[in-house]
């Protein structure tokens, strides 16, 4: 049974990023909060799903930046500027990096109660 490129490219993800129970926004992985994949450039803007387009994010916080982008376009355009700088480091994210995500994640929620 051949796995569906989803789940081969989360895998290859989690294999490079090592969560560490966290996404890249700073929301908590948990069963109920599940590890989804997010595509950094949309596919409506010729991102297509391979690993320099792909952002680990949960369920809760997919949904957060979603709405985020039609209620802060500008903070929706510098987190994904931010993922892309941890998928050009192509590494965990090391301190610096999980400060950013959590004023990132600050940020967003901000939006979502605006």
């Amino acid at each position: 049974d051949a796995l569906p490129i989803y789940q081969i490219l989360l895998k290859q993800l989690l294999s490079i990023y090592k969560p560490d129970g966290f996404d890249w926004l700073s929301y908590q992985i948990t069963k109920s909060n599940i590890l989804t994949l997010h595509h950094v450039t949309k596919v409506a803007e010729g991102g297509i799903l391979k690993i320099e387009n792909a952002a680990l994010l949960t369920k809760k916080s997919h949904r957060a930046l979603n709405i985020c982008e039609y209620r802060d376009y500008i903070l929706y355009k510098e987190i994904n500027d931010f993922f892309r700088k941890i998928i050009l480091s192509g590494l965990p994210l090391d301190e610096y990096l999980k400060a950013e995500s959590k004023e990132y994640k600050k940020a967003l929620v901000k939006t979502l109660y605006k």
